[in-house]
């Protein structure tokens, strides 16, 4: 079956991912001699669309809504901020006939969230995959993200190679709610590591151990790229979030775990102490810093930093 593709979202990352997908288009062109494929996308501010329809090598087709993108593709896809976000766009989706369609969500949402779009898209004749992500956006423009897919079996099928056309995929569940659940124990599972290694760097600096030598530990114990990036970026202090994943972003992200937690009688403390320290971070300005400004706070509750150091470089953040 051939699939007409929609991406709604072209943040950070959803830049990169709906790049992704056109090129994944084109090599289907190339290798099965199809007629020529487009991508539509849609994005609340039309000037962040330009990179990609800019682009004459991809076939770009710019929506000017959600519906008129939903009314031209089989499949569509999201990358959206938050469950707010998502719920608007959907409201917008179910304008158009969607029966026979499939919508993949690749935002972080709470599982709550996908239970509520799998009944109203289904009583619509409509597949709803929640298919979230792990990554930077340079991961993203570089098809090198970790994807948990969920939903229908069916569904996932036709959505295959392009949920792989952003990275590897991890084993499919089987209800759309079970992925977002993943994403967020799997984001408290990282975040915990970025407060563990803020601690570690701030016991560290008060010890008189270098900085890199601590470096060199978590390089042999821990050599996930990941944790290393993060711990590269703590300790040379390169904390401008650029295209990156902010504080107050990940405040989002911690309440969703602690809700999570509340609905399943799972206590987190590590979540409480995780969301207390980027509270932190955001009352005393960083909240437009990458995560891991988690560690200016850990550096000043130690008597280390001066408070709003990483604020007189005139970054423009909000103090």
């Amino acid at each position: 079956m051939s699939e007409t593709l929609g991406f709604i979202g072209l943040g950070a990352m959803g830049l990169g991912m709906a790049g992704n997908l056109a090129r994944e288009l084109k090599n289907q062109e190339a290798t099965a001699t199809l007629a020529r494929k487009e991508l539509y996308v849609y994005n609340r501010t039309t000037l962040k669309a330009q990179a990609l329809t800019s682009n004459q090598d991809l076939n770009i087709q710019l929506a000017a809504s959600p519906a008129e993108l939903a009314a031209a593709c089989s499949i569509i896809c999201l990358m959206l901020a938050d469950d707010v976000a998502c719920d608007s766009v959907l409201q917008q989706l179910q304008q158009c006939n969607l029966r026979g369609k499939v919508i993949i969500n690749h935002s972080t949402n709470t599982p709550e969230f996908a239970m509520a779009a799998v009944a109203k898209l289904r009583d619509a004749g409509c597949a709803y995959l929640a298919a979230p992500v792990w990554g930077r956006p340079d991961a993203a423009a570089a098809g090198r993200l970790i994807v948990v897919p969920a939903g229908p079996a069916e569904a996932l099928a036709r959505a295959q190679p392009f949920l792989a056309a952003h990275g590897r995929l991890l084993p499919a569940q089987d209800a759309a709610h079970k992925a977002n659940a993943m994403k967020l124990i799997g984001n408290f599972t990282l975040f915990g590591f970025v407060e563990t290694m803020c601690e570690a760097l701030t016991l560290a600096d008060k010890s008189s151990i270098r900085r890199q030598d601590m470096l060199a530990f978590l390089d042999a114990f821990f050599p996930a790229p990941p944790i290393q990036g993060y711990a590269l970026r703590i300790a040379t202090e390169s904390l401008d979030a650029g295209a990156g994943f902010t504080v107050d972003l990940a405040l989002k992200d911690v309440r969703y775990m602690r809700q999570l937690a509340e609905a399943t009688r799972c206590p987190l403390p590590v979540a409480d102490l995780v969301f207390n320290s980027l509270l932190a971070a955001s009352a005393n300005g960083y909240g437009l810093k990458d995560v891991g400004a988690m560690f200016l706070s850990s550096q000043q509750a130690a008597g280390l930093l001066p408070p709003g150091k990483h604020l007189e470089e005139g970054d423009g953040e909000r103090s």
